[in-house]
């Protein structure tokens, strides 16, 4: 039956191939040259209609073939950089040839994101656009990366953490990768409860590509999303920006050693939360106040016209100690925790139409937990070698293929309670001292057409992957197809299938209570989407999708686990961006979601713990001037499900009362709301040393959300674990650049 469905893919495969050139083209040629004349390579040219695309080479010339005989839409766009955009009717026979594009430099560098059916990319022109910009005045975003995509359609908002849950999915169903390499514990205060920030500084950020379904066959090992980020490059100028808050502290540095040849980043943070903390009033809930670190750096050499050589670091820390009221136990919740991560990529163009990337990563995880009898080391670390090759064939398509090896280990050292309702200090704990190692091989083929089956509006992606973990006895054969069809100039539908797979956590490969035959669970997507794009300023767009689990690991008394859990997740996304009454600007999210599983140790099929069945954000900015802006973001969420408890059991012996739960999941939470405002000024100080001062207050309603419950020790009374921000939270900021 596999052999069978590889040869139906290849046939499909061999079908794209088939169509290309069955029609008359026009071929568009031309430079691109800076505004002093100088010429330059690698900038992206492509038809907005078509998407059909070419780049520049050393000279700064290019290419490029089209199939469309209607009105195109000509781009030239690349990092650091003003877009270029002209429209040309093919009709009128234009000369296409020899045509000069200049593109100027962009004074103000934000990267974009592009919300695309399922996925938000840096390419402008696809979609509903959120800038960079957006992120960093989001309130009560905080300026950080995840805490701001969990403003848009696909994520839940399960907890105030900043782990992304994708539609129905568990947070480690989703792999944040960066410059090709993948990081697991990319989050700041990690506990029980999720991390709460990034550890990557969002001005780091170039480019970014979020999906939340159906993606490519670039990425493996994977369920549910995937956020893939691309660092900035070689600084243009130097440039310093000092940043402080009642919560932290910020230097920034952009320094070109050699001009055009060689440059770094630097971005470091260090957190103080005491002064913000007793601004709030919360200090009393802590024994030490959180505090947190992190560096980022990035290095690049150009060592060629088209060849980049790029060294990305970032090293965090962080420690906290939180007073913890449990039934059993009153204690402190130490957590230390330290991350390093390092990459370095090599990127070259070789011809003109074939680029390659290629990278070596190394990173780790070390945490330390300590509550009562639990003391738990976590130590995490992998190595991992990658390389993409994109090529453009004649005429319109594309072929992308890449090849992956990582190695991972993991270790569990300490002492854990014995019953998960006892850590109180000084009772019987089980020793761990466990190593699970393993490696991983990953493999793809995938093609881009346009103008297919002969018709201009129609496009499709086709993909196949496979993994392979040698040490589990496991390869996964996964296939991948998406189809758009053009309806309008402005409106686009499109359908993305494809089939999923990804290696349960590894401790369920243990001998002792786990068991090593199992195999890979699998999710099968279904998304229709629909695009709008209104005007330049204003873009809608609507999505279904369908999620089949299968092999899902469940509890089996005789062999530990099986793999005969199962589940499905189904919803519907909104998003509208762009101008509101009232000279408003802004967004507004939907999502609904149905989401039930039988796994782990459920005995039903029942309500998963991330179904969170509506889903809304409303972001809305209004400029006073050029210089003050007001945001308002109101976030509202239906309360997640939980087990409750409905009575315990005392045993003499322990002196302890053992909770009795009811039906798995049959509880909800209180629903979740919360506004947060912000007031931004940016003004020029003198010279070219710029300010940015803000106001910023989260859960300006005193809206008392909830982590969860804790009990009296005979489980007779409920007690609100608070959330992050459970009480009124006021901060005050600027960031000076110069």
């Amino acid at each position: 039956m596999k052999q069978l469905m590889k040869l139906k893919w290849l046939c499909l495969l061999l079908f794209f191939l088939s169509s290309v050139c069955a029609k008359d083209k026009t071929i568009i040629s031309g430079t691109v040259t800076d505004e002093s004349g100088e010429p330059l390579p690698l900038v992206n040219i492509f038809i907005s209609e078509t998407m059909e695309s070419t780049a520049s080479n050393d000279n700064g010339s290019f290419i490029l073939v089209t199939f469309s005989k209607d009105q195109i839409t000509l781009n030239a766009t690349m990092i650091g950089y003003k877009s270029y955009k002209r429209k040309f009717d093919l009709l009128k026979k234009t000369d296409l040839k020899n045509i000069h594009i200049q593109l100027t430099v962009e004074s103000i560098k934000l990267s974009e994101a592009v919300v695309q059916g399922s996925s938000f990319s840096s390419e402008s022109g696809k979609g509903v656009v959120v800038s960079a910009l957006d992120i960093m005045t989001t309130p009560g975003g905080a300026a950080d990366l995840y805490q701001s995509l969990k403003t848009m359609p696909g994520l839940t908002q399960v907890s105030e953490s900043a782990e992304l849950y994708v539609r129905g999915g568990d947070p480690s169903e989703t792999v944040t990768m960066i410059d090709q390499a993948s990081i697991y514990h990319p989050y700041t205060y990690e506990s029980a409860y999720g991390g709460l920030f990034s550890n990557l500084n969002t001005n780091s950020v170039r480019e970014l590509y979020f999906s939340s379904g159906g993606f490519s066959a670039k990425y493996g090992n994977v369920l549910s999303g995937v956020l893939d980020i691309q660092t900035k490059g070689l600084p243009e100028q130097t440039g310093f920006s000092v940043g402080v808050s009642m919560a932290a502290a910020s230097l920034a540095g952009e320094i070109p050693m050699i001009k055009d040849k060689l440059g770094m980043r630097i971005y470091s943070q260090q957190s103080y939360t005491k002064p913000i903390m007793w601004l709030n009033g919360s200090l009393n809930e802590f024994v030490s106040t959180p505090t947190s670190g992190n560096i980022t750096s990035i290095t690049e050499y150009k060592f060629s016209q088209t060849g980049r050589l790029k060294l990305t670091s970032i090293f965090a820390s962080d420690k906290e100690g939180v007073k913890v009221n449990r039934a059993e136990y009153d204690g402190t919740f130490n957590g230390d925790t330290k991350t390093n991560f390092l990459n370095l990529q090599l990127t070259e163009l070789l011809g003109e139409r074939t680029l390659i990337k290629s990278s070596l990563s190394y990173s780790t995880h070390d945490s330390y937990w300590i509550l009562g009898i639990l003391d738990l080391n976590q130590y995490d670390n992998s190595y991992k070698l990658r390389t993409d090759i994109e090529h453009d064939l004649n005429c319109d398509l594309k072929l992308s293929t890449g090849v992956e090896f990582e190695k991972r280990k993991q270790t569990f050292s300490g002492v854990i309670p014995e019953e998960d309702y006892d850590f109180r200090p000084g009772v019987g704990g089980k020793l761990l001292n466990e190593k699970i190692e393993e490696n991983h091989i990953g493999v793809y083929a995938e093609i881009i057409k346009t103008n297919l089956f002969g018709f201009t509006k129609v496009f499709g992606i086709a993909g196949i992957r496979s993994d392979i973990f040698p040490g589990l006895n496991i390869t996964n054969f996964d296939q991948r197809l998406g189809l758009g069809y053009e309806l309008t100039d402005k409106s686009k539908l499109r359908f993305a299938f494809g089939t999923f797979h990804q290696v349960p956590e590894f401790r369920l490969f243990r001998k002792e209570d786990g068991n090593p035959d199992l195999k890979s669970m699998e999710a099968i997507h279904y998304v229709v989407s629909y695009d709008y794009e209104i005007n330049d300023e204003n873009s809608f767009r609507v999505e279904a999708y369908y999620k089949d689990y299968n092999n899902l690991p469940l509890e089996n008394d005789l062999i530990n686990y099986d793999n005969n859990g199962y589940g499905y997740a189904t919803g519907l996304d909104l998003i509208f961006k762009g101008e509101l009454p009232f000279n408003l600007t802004g967004w507004v999210s939907y999502g609904f979601i149905n989401t039930k599983r039988k796994w782990n140790d459920y005995e039903d099929l029942t309500n998963s713990s991330f179904d969170i069945t509506h889903n809304l954000s409303l972001i809305l900015k209004y400029n006073f001037s050029a210089m003050w802006q007001v945001g308002v973001n109101l976030k509202y969420a239906t309360g997640r499900p939980y087990t409750s408890v409905i009575g315990s059991v005392y045993h003499s012996n322990a002196n302890i009362y053992e909770p009795v739960y009811g039906k798995t999941n049959s509880a909800r939470y209180p629903d979740y709301k919360r506004l947060d405002l912000r007031l931004t000024h940016i003004n020029r100080l003198f010279g070219n040393v710029f300010g940015v001062f803000y106001m910023e207050g989260i859960n300006i309603l005193d809206i008392n959300n909830l982590f969860g419950y804790t009990y009296s020790s005979d489980y007779s009374n409920q007690q609100i674990i608070k959330s992050y921000f459970g009480r009124r939270t006021i901060v005050f900021g600027t960031t000076i650049s110069f």
